[in-house]
């Protein structure tokens, strides 16, 4: 390789260094990105879709993000809920001082932020036992060892309350069955590159190009790897280490992941993503049918993952959490509340899945989004508007969770309320808008109350949001 044009040279590789104990890449950092499935708030709500009650976020609680980056989230969301208290780990420093220097900038006195080990936390003599309501992790399991991944199931363990919910998100099967023979070549060819890290991802840019231009029969027998070549063009060089170069990676059958939840004391309960629990979104009919002819849910998901061929999973663990019956499951989405989460205008009735467009009922959903344009309201008023004021409790809450599903309308479950008058969100927004602004980013996340998380906004294009963003000067 050594004499090919798009990778000239060889020689000690320069510009990024693997930890030695994790092998994970820490000399760039990881993009700092919003993820709106960590909120304990949108945990609360698919928890409920699935049946379970979450725990409450109206009272104390305490949030471990194990790989928690740059800490832009869990920053986020103790601006949020300051009943809450929330810890962040990961053994990237220079991920933890980013954290750090934006709970401090922003007065967050309700998060802290470690480069301890998931091993420390595992074991720390007289350190807490069952004190997290929440645990939570983005694509962390993928991406370091076996040993590691034990780290983590001890530290589940050990810290998960009874009643506490895993969040947990990772690469999966099917997905990444033709893709992975890239992601091998990426990594053998980087390792003979020299320079900065945007330099040697460029260099093997440019060597998959020309390797994909040869007529190489693999790209000819799977047409769909030119749109991941294409993806890996465009994407951020940290992104592309971080999700490819490390040494330790890994893509999991759910059933995997399923089971290693299940013997460290967590059981799945379902999907981290409100779309995933809404049948008419989650996928196609054919195979729609033939999951709910399964036995168990192990089967389930497999038919699930294969119908979509999807490569990334969110899903829910739960310990020792019984499901609500039925009155008490109606009871919890009577009791929850509904904003919207674009513009009316933004909201249209075709919604784009990755097995093809959905259509939606203009007759059903059109006077829905017209009630909610007026301002947030409850559940019973929404499932009086017709025609689901003549509809059963099942129905009103399947077409609710469609909106939710879809993204238009963010729900806001019992005691997850957030005050609207928050001197800790104002301080966030302020500097979290100021920190995009002279980094030239074009989209910012910012607290909002009203829907007891984020709102995303691009920047060129602040006029007539759907709430209320305090501290947020546009």
């Amino acid at each position: 390789m050594s004499g090919n044009k798009a990778i000239p040279g060889g020689g000690t590789p320069e510009g990024t260094v693997q930890d030695d104990v994790h092998r994970y890449v820490t000399g760039i950092a990881y993009l700092r990105r919003y993820y709106q499935e960590l909120n304990p708030a949108s945990i609360a709500y698919t928890a409920l879709q699935c049946g379970y009650q979450a725990p409450r976020l109206d009272r104390p609680f305490r949030y471990l993000d194990l790989g928690c980056g740059h800490g832009y989230s869990p920053t986020l969301f103790a601006s949020l809920f300051p009943q809450g208290q929330f810890m962040g780990v990961d053994f990237n420093p220079v991920h933890i001082t980013s954290a750090e220097n934006l709970r401090r900038a922003a007065g967050i006195t309700n998060a802290s932020f470690s480069a301890a080990s998931f091993q420390d936390l595992a074991t720390e003599e007289d350190g807490p036992i069952a004190d997290c309501d929440f645990i939570v992790m983005h694509g962390i399991m993928s991406w370091v060892s076996e040993t590691v991944r034990r780290e983590i199931g001890a530290v589940i363990r050990r810290r998960l309350k009874p009643g506490g919910i895993v969040y947990a998100s990772y690469n999966c099967q099917p997905g990444w069955a033709g893709k992975m023979p890239i992601r091998a070549l990426m990594v053998d060819a980087y390792a003979v590159t020299t320079g900065t890290v945007e330099e040697r991802v460029g260099k093997v840019r440019a060597f998959l190009r020309q390797m994909a231009d040869t007529g190489a029969l693999y790209f000819e027998s799977n047409p769909a790897i030119e749109q991941q070549l294409q993806a890996i063009e465009t994407l951020d060089a940290s992104y592309i280490v971080h999700e490819y170069l490390n040494e330790y990676w890994r893509v999991f059958y759910h059933k995997e992941i399923a089971t290693f939840m299940a013997n460290h004391g967590a059981g799945f309960i379902g999907s981290g993503t409100a779309a995933d629990n809404v049948p008419l979104l989650a996928v196609p009919e054919k195979p729609r049918a033939l999951m709910a002819a399964m036995p168990n849910a192990l089967l389930r998901e497999g038919v699930r993952d294969m119908a979509l061929n999807r490569q990334f999973r969110r899903d829910i663990y739960a310990c020792d959490l019984a499901p609500l019956n039925i009155n008490d499951l109606i009871a919890a989405h009577r009791a929850t509340r509904y904003s919207l989460a674009r513009r009316r205008a933004d909201c249209p009735m075709v919604v784009p899945r990755s097995f093809g467009d959905v259509a939606l009922h203009e007759g059903i959903f059109n006077p829905l989004l017209d009630r909610l344009a007026a301002g947030a309201t409850t559940f019973d008023d929404l499932v009086g508007v017709p025609p689901l004021n003549d509809w059963a409790a099942a129905d009103q809450i399947q077409a609710l969770q469609v909106l939710v599903g879809a993204e238009y309308v963010r729900p806001v479950v019992d005691g997850a309320g957030v005050d609207a008058d928050s001197d800790s969100v104002r301080r966030f927004n302020q500097v979290a808008l100021a920190a995009a602004r002279a980094e030239g980013q074009t989209e910012v996340a910012l607290a909002a109350p009203s829907l007891s998380g984020a709102l995303r906004v691009t920047l060129t294009d602040t006029a007539n949001l759907p709430v209320d963003l305090p501290g947020a000067d546009f």
